[in-house]
């Protein structure tokens, strides 16, 4: 019997996307700013991964954590950086 896996069971009740979206909000200030040559490169990348991958914000998110955290660090966005953390803390 072929059962579909659903990765995300153990986040059930963890609102893992109601939280992706919430910060991919927050980064697209940083993306419209274009301050830094990542922001146009995530940009592009989650584009791709979403449509090409199928890959959702969460996933984006993870495959760009450490790059994101420094990146928010440095520019001082505590709040975003708060929102990632718990991201990362309960749904990654």
């Amino acid at each position: 019997m072929n059962v579909p896996f659903d990765r995300y069971v153990s986040f059930k009740n963890a609102d893992w996307e109601g939280k992706s979206q919430r910060v991919m909000a927050k980064l697209q200030s940083h993306i419209d700013a274009a301050d830094n040559p990542f922001w146009g490169y995530f940009a592009k990348k989650r584009t791709e991964l979403n449509e090409k991958q199928g890959l959702d914000d969460l996933r984006v998110l993870h495959n760009y954590l450490p790059t994101l955290r420094e990146i928010l660090e440095e520019s001082g966005d505590d709040e975003t950086l708060a929102m990632l953390e718990d991201l990362e803390v309960t749904c990654m």
